[in-house]
Parts: structure tokens; sequence; C-alpha cells
């Protein structure tokens, strides 16, 4: 067999010296070379970038990957199947960078014995890569621990494009321990699960003086108003949502006061955070892991702390003064639409993508009711095309579209095929607005036979509220959140949160009526007219810059000549 000797090139390495060195392999037949070119080019396409911007980091590599689905990168779901093990093939053809490869090994018999003799197709197929690697490095099942896992998956970070290595890591340790469980005379030893969330880093509360969290307990329910009529009874409870945001800003305040250098035995309330050194000391210290930017989250947690120091520590007008001036040293976040919202509304400019996600929650209701006499796990799916078809008509923020329930939201005053009505009480809403929509007739249909009929056949009884899980109780904010984003990604290829849902609905209004800012305020809830202009006056610039040139081009045409 002939080998190719080649240079190694200057650093960086990037992704063109993987196309030089694919090209020249003559090792590689000549519909291999393209196939294996193609897939770098197709990755390039999908970062916006040229090859040779792009460094040689597997990574990097594997962490894009593992965000984009074949609508994003523009390939058919075949191409797709395929394209990461190309790219992968692509960089062990250059020589550029060692790369692990197990699949052509077979385990020894240690490992196949053990793993046949537990008979569970589960530790099979999750520990075949382990027992492979296992056997390439001659470690016998014996051997296996934490720091042997730790080695394998290191070699899987820095050598291969294996797909979602923080859900491998847990699901090799769960199956292990499994495999330990069914195998008890085999002497193996257990290992342990990494933590399915990332922590944030915090001082634990548990450490912060008790007298600090006795306050913030007493703080947070007096946020929640358990009796209106008490003497010093907050005008307004919060949202359960809000109380476990302020839950949040508290500890990570404290957090950042520690880590900013102040004694956490010191810090024994809540008025002690809001004294001025202490608060300028967790202003820097967020600052400073900011990378030295303001950013809205810091200003939301700089308001939490100015409320917490007027509602509930009361302090002086003065002190409160030198907090707002703090904060202000520190500039001020740009108000309106972020960057992220502005490029995802850009997006929708195109009308085939708007029509995608138009016709999405139709596509997913009639695929979801054909497949659930199958597999009742469609019965999520038929609650994801209507969450996305209420975003699209009401565009709800998610607190209100988590919580409906029928009889109480959602009603049908003339009865079966006509419009259903959606109250919300104002009391239910941020701005403390009520909100009332009549829904069109086939969002209407599909509502009232999911409740009464699909659902009824699933879970044996008509729910209460709209999103249930497949045991009948209700579904929680994140799994719903999740589950919508995950079927817009995947069908249409675009990020969009449930909340983003109102920008575009602003969006769509607006690009139709130009200056219909009264109408847009009335839809999305908003208590005051600045605020929907603070919104979505930007984007209506360009319409009328749109406009102003669509008239300089009436003008410039050659006028019809008289006779």
């Amino acid at each position: 067999m002939k080998h190719n000797s080649f240079p190694t090139p200057a650093a960086p390495v990037t992704l063109q010296h993987v196309i030089d060195r694919v090209g020249a392999n003559d090792d590689l037949a000549e519909t291999r070379r393209r196939d294996l070119r193609s897939a770098i080019m197709i990755y390039s396409k999908i970062c916006g970038e040229f090859p040779a911007a792009i460094p040689l980091d597997l990574a990097a590599i594997r962490k894009t990957l593992d965000g984009v689905v074949p609508l994003q990168a523009k390939v058919s779901r075949k191409r797709w199947a395929n394209l990461r093990s190309d790219i992968a093939a692509a960089i062990a053809a250059s020589g550029l960078q060692p790369t692990l490869k197990t699949s052509g090994i077979e385990p020894d018999q240690n490992w196949m014995q053990l793993i046949a003799a537990a008979n569970d197709r589960k530790v099979s197929n999750g520990l075949s890569r382990l027992a492979r690697w296992a056997t390439l490095r001659q470690i016998t099942p014996n051997a296996v621990d934490d720091a042997v896992l730790a080695r394998f998956f290191s070699e899987l970070e820095t050598g291969s494009l294996v797909r979602n290595l923080r859900f491998q890591r847990r699901n090799v340790a769960k199956l292990w321990n499994r495999l330990v469980t069914l195998s008890p005379d085999q002497g193996l030893g257990r290992v342990e699960v990494p933590a399915k969330n990332v922590t944030w880093q915090r001082v634990s509360w548990l450490e912060l003086p008790a007298s600090l969290r006795e306050d913030a307990e007493n703080y947070l329910r007096w946020c929640s108003v358990p009796d209106p009529l008490e003497e010093n009874a907050r005008a307004r409870a919060l949202a359960p949502e809000t109380l476990r945001l302020r839950r949040h800003n508290i500890h990570l305040a404290a957090s950042a006061a520690c880590y900013g250098g102040i004694d956490k035995d010191g810090l024994t309330s809540l008025s002690r955070l809001v004294e001025p050194e202490i608060f300028r000391a967790i202003l820097r210290q967020q600052w400073e892991k900011n990378g030295g930017k303001l950013s809205s989250y810091l200003v939301g947690l700089a308001n939490v702390l100015i409320t917490l120091a007027s509602e509930w520590v009361k302090a002086p007008a003065e002190q409160i003064a030198e907090l707002k001036k703090l904060r202000s040293k520190l500039g001020t976040a740009r108000r309106g639409l972020t960057d992220k919202n502005r490029n995802l509304l850009r997006k929708f400019d195109d009308p085939r993508l708007l029509g995608r996600l138009v016709d999405l929650p139709d596509k997913l209701w009639r695929r979801a009711k054909r497949n659930l006499p199958n597999s009742t796990r469609w019965f999520i799916d038929l609650q994801t095309a209507l969450s996305i078809d209420i975003l699209l008509h009401v565009a709800l923020r998610i607190e209100n579209l988590s919580a409906l329930k029928f009889d109480e939201h959602l009603h049908w005053p003339q009865g079966r095929g006509k419009p259903a009505l959606m109250v919300i009480r104002d009391d239910e809403t941020k701005n403390e607005e009520p909100l009332e929509f009549e829904l069109p007739l086939g969002l209407s249909d599909r509502l009232y036979a999911f409740r009464n009929e699909i659902a009824v056949a699933v879970i044996g009884r008509r729910p209460d509220v709209l999103f249930v899980s497949r045991t009948g109780k209700p579904r929680s904010i994140s799994t719903i959140r999740v589950a919508i984003q995950r079927a817009v990604l995947r069908h249409i290829g675009v990020k969009i949160t449930p909340h983003q849902f109102r920008h575009l609905a602003a969006k769509v209004h607006l690009d139709s009526n130009p200056g219909a800012y009264e109408v847009v305020r009335q839809f999305l809830g908003h208590k005051e007219l600045k605020t929907t202009t603070r919104f979505y006056a930007g984007p209506d610039t360009r319409r009328a810059g749109r406009a102003h040139a669509e008239l300089i081009s009436r003008l410039r045409d050659p006028r019809p000549k008289g006779k």
C-alpha cells in the first residue's frame, strides 16, 4: 500500500489543511475523497466561514454538530446521518490530529461473556463502545472505576466526534452500575453517576448564615401575600416563577458577595446585601465574570436588590439613592429587542420560512394523530401541535400557556363546532391586564377533540388542564417549553423560544400594518404603548425605509411621453 508523506502545516491547523491533505491522499478512492471534502465544506457552510478560517478543534466541531439539525445544514437526512462520520474520517485521513476509532475492534472474551451474560439490550448497546475501547487499552471489566471512565471520556473528547458526550457520560455510568447489579458474582465495582444538571457556581445555600436564610424565606413568603388583609401586606403577590427567580437572585447575590471578598459569616440578613459597599462588591464580581460587560441579567440583579432594599429592608432614601448611583455607573443596558431577537426576526423575512412555521401545527397534529394508535408517545406531540398553534394565534407568555385549564380559561359558549373563547384574568397576567381571545374554528375543534376524545382514550378521563402527561399529571413549564423548541428546530431548522413567538407576532402584524402599535399593544397585553414602541419601533424604521425606497424608485421611472 502506498503511503503519502505530508509536511506538517504551520500552526494554526484549519479545516482547509484537512481538505488539502484529503485531496492529496492517493490511498483513498476518488469518490471517497470527494465525499470527505464535501463533508468539510458542508460543515463550513454551517459555521458560515471558509474552511481556512475554522480551526481543527474536535471539541468545537462536536459542539456545533450537536446543536444543528438537518434543516439548518440544508442537507438531506440521509446525508446528515453520514456527515459526522465523514468529517471524522476526513480528519483521520489527513493525519493532522490523532483520532480514536473503535468501530472495527472486537471486544475480548472477558467483555463479550460479561455483557452476554447480562442479557440486557440496553447494557449491550450502551456499553459496546466502552467494551471495544477497554479491549484496545487492555483494560479488564474488573478494573473499571471512576478513573477509567474519566480516561475513556477524555479520549472521546479529544479524539472523536461522538455526539452528546454530556449525555453519554451519565448514560454509560448508569448502564455500568446496572451491569454491576446484574452481575453480582463478577467482582465489579460501581461508579459515580455525574450530575444531570450543570450546577451554578454558587456558595451552598446551607453554608450561608441561618439568619440570612430565615430573612430570605420571610421576604419570599411576604412577596407571595399569604394574607392580603395583613397590615403590612404587599400590594400584589409575585407569580410563582417570579418568586423562584427572586430566590435565585438572592442566592446569587450572596454568592457574588462571597466571591467578591465579603466574609459569608457577616451576611447575617438581607439588609447586609444592600449595604453600598457589599452591593458594589456584588456588582463588580458579576461584571468581571461577564468579561467587563454590562448585561440585562446584571441590571436585573441590581434592580432586584434595590427593590428589596426599598420594600423589605426599608433602607433610608439616601441609601437607595447611593445604590441607584452605583448601578448607573455600569452604564445603561440597551432597551428593546436584543441582537439575538432581531437576528431571529430577520430570518422570517423569508416568506417560505414563515409559511413552514405557520403550517407546522397542522403537520404535527396530522402525523401524531395518525401514529397515536401505535404508541401513546404521540400524545405529547399532539399537545405540542396545539401549543404552537396557540402561540401563533395568541402569543401568550409561557406561564399563561402552560397553566391553561378547560372550563376556566378555555370555553365553548356557543357549543361544539363554534369558536372557543380563551379568557385569562388580570390577576394571572404579568401586567395585570385581562386577556380575552376568540380562537379560530380549526384550533377550537382540535382543542375540543383533544379533551373529549383523544385524552379520554389515553389517560381514561377528560383532563382539567390542557398539558398533561400520559399518566394524566400536569406537565411542567420546562417540559412544554423544550417540546416546543425541539419541534420547531427539527422541522423548520430555527431555534425559537415560546416567548419569541410574541416578537414574531408583532413583526407579522406590523409587516402587514406598519405603525399599528396600538393593536399590537392590546394583542400582547402591554400596559403602556411605550413598551410596545420601545421594542418594535426599530424594525418599523426598516419598513418605513423600504416604503421610501419604493417611492424613489417610482420617481426615477421615466415618465410616459406625451403624444
